[in-house]
């Protein structure tokens, strides 16, 4: 779905001291929150993870269907067809165990420095070896020992997987697989911090389109086109984040021309104040992001079936949409998105207040039960939802207690899963059905397991459908991953909301891709 609506702004706010470049050549945008952590091995925040894909190439990328061919009526990535980025090409080994890519030759680092195999070997290596990164990742996608990765000489390289896995070519394209400047990082590699991530915080060391040129905590993030990119300098040389936590002053900065882009806007003022009115463009985009509700099921009474199930019957799932999303959401019914290949609607838990009584009674809790939940302040949306919940929640006996929380702290709840019941939105950087069913419910995921779900049978369907190369015998293992997951409700799935990106009708070039990151080497003003 695509909707393009504006406003004139009238009159300049003069709220924030923007400068202004040449037409075309430099864009602003107004963000929620601060730009932090964009090291790509341990990148967690939405904005971190923005600023990794612009400043990053990974191996490989999508190619992009033309709006006219797009079932989203916008130009987006095709998953189904995989190209070369850093990688010009590769092969695979007719027993799908080993994968040789041969990379470009033209490819120079912001720094100067040559792209080679070694970088490739490099960012495998220490995002493997640095508390928090991604080696668990790599592990998943069937790469757990630097002795599978082979330099073959300077442009070419090749991974040795002890046994087929379908998610390995598809995850390298993900922000925190992007690769990184190795002669670069180790000019700032000391005995305490040996692969710089102490220095890669704030830093960069790209191989992609822009560069960090300046950084002010808590005010502004500054990207400039790398003038050593293979790829041609875009169209867009300057791209300034904004930090302006305030949703009301994101909007009049956008009305007002001040700002290109305002992000995090909540489908009711979009719906209020942006529909409809010339000079600015909302594209909403139905996307594979699911809102749920993680409930931490090592902790009781949520360690029992019976209170998971009375939670997801307590909860008015089409007063959700209409009241809070304002239509710009769609039915979440499985573990599996809806948009997301291998989808089967499993999650048929409607909104029954005497049912989650009985329910709880059941369970031993004949007085209901008080239950904690945990959601971002910044995020205008959940505060919505949460409230919402409350007030649903009590017609089934459940004292809801809202815990309204700072994002830094958040984040780190989030990781370290220290909530009875928190508000999560989560999307699959690849939509593909074993990637969300792996990170979302595995036992060794350490991402995205935000239920704590820890069902053997199911790790081992999920092993099972990771190694599996037939799409048929694959198909059953994952609809039958859907109904376990679905009956133990680890997760209450709450929509899956559209991707909502409000802008000046005269910025062009979006993209959408299902990190919903924008991507500035296609973006620029007319």
């Amino acid at each position: 779905m695509k909707h393009k609506w504006s406003l004139i702004g009238t009159a300049l706010l003069g709220l924030l001291l923007l400068s202004v470049g040449a037409a075309g050549a430099e864009m602003h945008v107004a963000l929620g929150e601060d730009v932090e952590g964009w090291d790509p091995a341990t990148v967690i925040f939405y904005a971190a993870g923005e600023i990794v894909r612009n400043c990053y190439d990974s191996l490989i990328t999508y190619e992009i269907l033309d709006a006219e061919d797009s079932p989203a009526g916008v130009a987006m990535f095709d998953e189904s067809r995989p190209k070369g980025m850093l990688a010009e090409s590769w092969e695979v080994s007719p027993d799908g165990k080993e994968y040789t890519f041969y990379l470009r030759q033209d490819v120079v680092f912001a720094s100067g420095n040559e792209f080679t195999s070694e970088d490739v070997r490099w960012t495998v290596e220490r995002s493997m070896n640095i508390p928090g990164g991604t080696g668990w990742l790599w592990d998943v996608i069937g790469v757990s020992s630097m002795d599978q990765v082979e330099v073959i000489d300077d442009h070419t390289i090749r991974f040795v997987l002890d046994e087929p896995n379908t998610l390995f070519l598809p995850s390298l394209q993900l922000e925190v697989m992007a690769i990184v400047d190795s002669a670069e990082l180790k000019k700032h590699v000391t005995e305490d911090d040996p692969y710089a991530h102490n220095w890669m915080y704030t830093n960069v060391a790209p191989t992609g389109p822009f560069h960090v040129a300046e950084y002010v905590p808590g005010s502004r993030i500054v990207l400039e086109a790398n003038p050593n990119y293979y790829g041609g300098e875009p169209k867009t040389q300057r791209v300034v984040y904004h930090i302006v936590p305030s949703e009301a002053t994101r909007i009049m900065l956008l009305e007002a021309g001040d700002v290109d882009v305002s992000l995090f806007i909540s489908p009711e003022e979009v719906q209020r104040r942006l529909v409809d009115r010339p000079g600015i463009d909302v594209v909403s985009v139905a996307t594979p992001g699911t809102e749920y509700l993680a409930i931490n099921t090592t902790l009781p009474p949520f360690d029992d079936v019976l209170v998971r199930r009375a939670i997801a019957h307590a909860v008015n799932y089409d007063e959700l949409m209409e009241e809070v999303m304002h239509g710009f959401a769609s039915p979440a019914t499985s573990p599996v998105p809806a948009l997301t290949p291998g989808h089967k609607d499993v999650f048929h838990y409607e909104h029954d207040p005497e049912k989650a009584r009985e329910l709880l009674e059941e369970a031993g809790y004949p007085d209901g039960i008080q239950v904690e939940l945990s959601y971002r302040l910044d995020n205008p949306v959940e505060e919505a939802v949460a409230i919402y919940l409350q007030d649903q929640f009590a017609e089934a006996g459940i004292d809801l207690v809202i815990d309204r929380v700072a994002a830094s702290r958040f984040e780190r709840i989030r990781v370290t899963r220290e909530y009875q019941m928190a508000l999560i939105y989560w999307t699959p950087y690849v939509n593909d059905p074993v990637y969300q069913l792996s990170f979302n419910y595995h036992s060794r995921s350490e991402c995205c397991n935000y239920g704590e779900y820890h069902n053997p049978t199911v790790n081992s369907l999920v092993d099972q459908a990771t190694r599996e190369t037939d799409p048929d015998k694959q198909q059953e293992l994952i609809d039958e991953l859907q109904e376990i997951i679905a009956d133990d409700v680890p997760i209450v799935y709450l929509y899956h909301p559209d991707r909502i990106t409000c802008m000046r009708s005269e910025v062009e070039g979006f993209v959408y891709n299902s990190a919903h990151f924008l991507l500035y080497r296609y973006m620029y003003k007319d």
